[in-house]
């Protein structure tokens, strides 16, 4: 009987086991056979006019909505409008978005550089580098920030921001802050 037992759960475990190793191939790699492609001009234009905007003392894209029907997606409106919901006081919080948040800082670096770009379909790419110099609070300081767009309505709109880890700054996505409870 223990050796049917042992038998038996050797035979479920073995089973186990090949079931999982068939799932880790079933998804298979397909080579890319078209060129990667840079991000359109129209993005790009987009982006710069944007960060632009978001340097300028006198805006707020928190508080104006035609800056936002232009720049952003419906999504991150709708996520936005989620988060400031969730604020009482704004002058009284620092998590309070403002322009910064969009930059992806809370203190500006002194440069960026446009490092790479990239489309698939009708989503777009634009990885920036951040550099801080020797009169801030992070001298030296580098971090890539990938801006997502998305081709919405005919116009490129901010989708999403990504900012990798670093020295200073947690790994995060601007949508997930603006949702997250």
């Amino acid at each position: 009987m223990r050796n049917a037992f042992a038998v038996l759960l050797i035979l479920t475990c073995t089973g186990f086991v090949g079931a999982q190793q068939r799932a880790k191939s079933a998804i298979m790699e397909v080579k890319q056979t078209t060129p990667a492609v840079a991000a359109p001009r129209e993005c790009l234009l987009a982006f710069r006019e944007f960060f632009d905007y978001l340097q300028t003392r006198e805006t707020d894209i928190v508080r104006d909505q035609q800056a936002q029907k232009r720049w952003l997606t419906q999504d991150l409106r709708k996520a936005l409008a989620q988060r400031v919901a969730t604020f009482t006081s704004p002058a009284d919080n620092p998590e309070y978005p403002t322009n910064y948040t969009f930059i992806g800082v809370w203190d500006l670096p002194s440069t960026y550089t446009i490092v790479s770009t990239r489309r698939y379909g009708n989503q777009a790419v634009i990885d920036v580098l951040y550099k801080w110099g020797p009169k801030t609070n992070y001298p030296g300081n580098e971090r890539i920030t990938s801006f997502i767009f998305l081709l919405e309505d005919g116009a490129w709109k901010l989708d999403d921001i990504y900012n990798l880890r670093e020295k200073f700054a947690t790994p995060g996505s601007l949508h997930q802050y603006f949702v997250a409870k």
